[in-house]
């Protein structure tokens, strides 16, 4: 008997028709907050030239910051029983101990698509190992900068306050060349460990790692394999929950918290914006310089045939996807060979998680598609974007003449 229905799933189309699922929509936010991310720590690392200063510099605001999420240290004691035994449905027999931070960090990699498994979970010990991260690409400095991450998690679940019950260590990680990233967390009163600087979270732990091999390792996590995270305790959460999740928060943690240190390593605003923008600009370049990358776009996109290559369509096209992936709402006002323009409300481009708006998402896209102009379509193109101290900007992809183009 035939079907009377065929099966539906969630998608968007692309300007072109072709549709997009939500789980590719996932995969690529992740993979597209990582790379802005990318982007602004090689600002950082043309500011300054010390690894250990840099590293130290956005692990302290990145600790600071999570620390501020939940407040006053009476507020923390809320903080804890609300957004974490509450939230993550972790029983009251358990005790109010740091270990019960892993919840936190483990929930986090699973809905950015950070694919693995926890190998212990215990009050002594938490060990946890991951196959894939979609921020391997940025650097060792966010390596780094994730266990002053982790250790706000601890913290704040601990039972004696901020008091770094754990020595915490990212002792594998893929951004540095290694086959996982693993973080341990060892009770220091159990273990006899000292209290760990920003730059000693990356040291071995006292017992033995477990080394998942080559052929049991997975490339999805389980929002994916599954369409659910489920975590120790019990607690479900949904593919749609954890994709909207990061469109706002990944945004924050690996952008947002990292820029507060940068910007003060730079010498005044004005020459943050200067390097920062022909960073990105050089970025949006390299994107479509090979004409492998090109036509794959236009593959991937569903561009027909009739479609020029000197069209700004090409352009216009893949900033509306990437709107899309970003879950940013929009319309399109104009759509011709001869531009394109592309309207949304200022706050919802810059504000994925109101309590921390990035203006500099603005700068940092501008230069980034006007970039990719030149080498998706060709120099005669540009990107700019107006009204962005407005209630509404306009991206537009419009031929211009400038004789000190860049």
């Amino acid at each position: 008997m035939l079907k009377e229905r065929l099966e539906s799933v969630k998608c968007f189309k692309t300007a072109w028709g072709r549709l997009i699922t939500e789980e590719e929509a996932y995969t690529q936010v992740n993979r597209q907050i990582a790379a802005v991310c990318a982007n602004l720590f090689q600002v950082m690392r043309i500011f300054e030239p010390s690894w250990e200063k840099r590293t130290e510099a956005i692990c302290e605001v990145a600790n600071m910051m999570n620390m501020a999420v939940a407040g006053t240290p009476e507020e923390q004691k809320a903080y804890v029983d609300m957004s974490l035994y509450e939230a993550f449905n972790i029983p009251e027999l358990c005790e109010k101990s740091s270990w019960l931070g892993g919840i936190t960090g483990d929930s986090g990699d699973e809905w950015e698509n950070m694919a693995g498994r926890v190998i212990q979970f215990t009050r002594d010990r938490v060990e946890k190992e991951l196959d894939t991260c979609p921020w391997d690409i940025v650097g060792s400095e966010l390596c780094n900068m994730t266990t002053s991450m982790f250790t706000a998690n601890f913290d704040l679940a601990s039972s004696n306050g901020t008091e770094n019950e754990v020595a915490l260590n990212m002792c594998q990680a893929r951004g540095c060349g290694n086959k996982h990233c693993r973080v341990v967390a060892e009770r220091r009163d159990r273990y006899g460990l000292p209290k760990q600087e920003w730059l000693e979270h990356m040291q071995q732990p006292v017992d033995p790692i477990h080394d998942t091999p080559r052929e049991r390792m997975v490339k999805e996590g389980q929002c994916l394999r599954n369409g659910q995270y489920t975590q120790a305790f019990g607690e479900e959460t949904s593919l749609e929950k954890a994709y909207h999740w990061v469109a706002q928060m990944g945004w924050v943690w690996s952008v947002q918290f990292p820029m507060m240190a940068i910007r003060e390593m730079a010498p005044d605003e004005d020459e943050f914006l200067r390097v920062f923008r022909i960073v990105f600009a050089t970025a949006g370049k390299n994107q479509f310089v090979e004409p492998f990358a090109r036509e794959g776009l236009r593959q991937h996109l569903g561009v027909p045939r009739w479609v020029d290559d000197n069209d700004g369509r090409l352009l216009g096209s893949y900033i509306m996807y990437m709107l899309d992936v970003q879950q940013v709402p929009y319309r399109t006002e104009r759509w011709t060979e001869d531009e394109t323009w592309i309207c949304l409300k200022t706050e919802d481009f810059t504000a994925r998680y109101e309590m921390a708006p990035l203006d500099e998402l603005v700068d940092a896209y501008e230069a980034q598609w006007n970039g990719a102009a030149k080498t998706l379509v060709s120099p005669e193109w540009s990107c700019v974007i107006e009204g962005r101290d407005d209630d509404d900007m306009i991206i537009k992809v419009i031929r211009r003449e400038d004789l000190r183009m860049v």
